[in-house]
């Protein structure tokens, strides 16, 4: 029970969206990455619409009105046409990427009468 009371609620990215200026939720700071679910027809390919539960996409009709197939794949897309508004579900992912420092490296070379020595390498944070 004391799981339950310590676990926090996941956050939904409700404040991220395709024309968003950034890439970042503001509710958890996580980089979100934002897809596209098209789910079609598995013997037509024909697009049927569809809508999320329980974290699964399940079609609003049990059969394709084109073929009469039951069975269906979902396509995953990163830039939908404006066509294809109407049969898409947005999907949000956190991208899950250790963040790198950025590092410069310098080489330094020294001249000593003439002579050049061993280069150096330094390396800056």
């Amino acid at each position: 029970m004391l799981s339950f009371l310590t676990n926090k609620p996941k956050c939904s990215h409700d404040r991220v969206y395709p024309l968003a200026s950034g890439s970042f939720c503001p509710d958890c700071g996580y980089q979100i990455k934002i897809f596209w679910q098209i789910l079609r027809c598995d013997c037509c390919s024909s697009k049927r619409k569809a809508f999320f539960s329980r974290s699964r996409l399940i079609p609003v009709e049990k059969f394709c009105t084109k073929c009469g197939s039951s069975e269906f794949y979902i396509e995953k897309k990163e830039k939908v046409q404006f066509f294809d508004y109407e049969y898409a579900v947005i999907l949000k992912e956190e991208v899950k990427e250790k963040n790198f420092k950025d590092t410069i490296q310098i080489w330094i070379e020294e001249e000593s009468r003439g002579v050049f020595v061993k280069p150096m390498l330094l390396t800056v944070n």
